[in-house]
């Protein structure tokens, strides 16, 4: 009987022992994937940030000629290169079906604007105005809002994002192209970005505010 509180002490201290091993036991090692899912997804987020980085030397490099028209054609056209870039990264490394769904629209219309302002531009002259000339405000504050994002890391949160201020960019251009230009012919395709880049920044906002994290 004497050695019964010796007994029990020595049955705890062993039951304490076993649990406190299980519960600090190593956490197994995460995989290579595993390990690097954060670091993949923050260099596909930085790859649409130099996409748009690329766009805006591009733009920067244009030689303006002073017609409206034929100045918001060349501009809208890098700036189109700029959202294909863009979803491109979206298709290669995003992971949500909608907004890859998305990214492969806008691929297919704005390569055939693109073509479409080529071809204008080829067929159409410049003819310098004496004033409001495009003055391209609307693509450096797109390049500043995009700039001054905190990227998530989500490719796919990261995509919806930029492209709503790269949207918005354009139809600041769009609407200076109905003021200042003067060719029907492109005015009317500015009034089609100005519609259809409007709703596509409503579903990008309607996918954010149910995906975000």
């Amino acid at each position: 009987m004497t050695h019964q509180p010796i007994t029990v002490t020595i049955v705890l201290c062993a039951v304490l022992f076993l649990l406190s091993s299980c519960t600090n036991q190593p956490k197994a090692p995460a995989t290579p994937d595993q390990a690097h899912k954060m670091e993949d997804h923050s260099q596909h987020s930085m790859a649409m940030m130099q996409t748009m980085d690329a766009m805006m030397q591009r733009t920067n490099a244009l030689q303006m000629t002073g017609d409206p028209d034929v100045d918001f054609a060349n501009m809208m056209i890098e700036h189109h290169q700029g959202a294909i870039d863009m979803s491109e990264v979206e298709i290669k490394s995003g992971t949500d079906a909608q907004m890859k769904t998305m990214a492969e629209k806008i691929i297919a219309a704005q390569k055939t604007e693109i073509s479409q302002m080529r071809d204008f531009v080829k067929a159409h002259p410049a003819v310098p105005a004496q004033q409001h000339t495009m003055a391209g405000g609307g693509m450096q504050a797109m390049h500043d809002q995009m700039k001054s994002m905190s990227m998530s890391g989500n490719v796919d949160q990261d995509f919806a994002s930029m492209m709503i201020a790269h949207h918005q960019g354009a139809v600041t251009m769009a609407q200076e192209e109905l003021t200042k230009g003067k060719h029907a012919e492109l005015k009317k395709m500015a009034q089609m970005m100005i519609d259809d880049q409007q709703r596509e920044i409503a579903e990008f906002q309607a996918w954010l505010d149910k995906n975000r994290k």
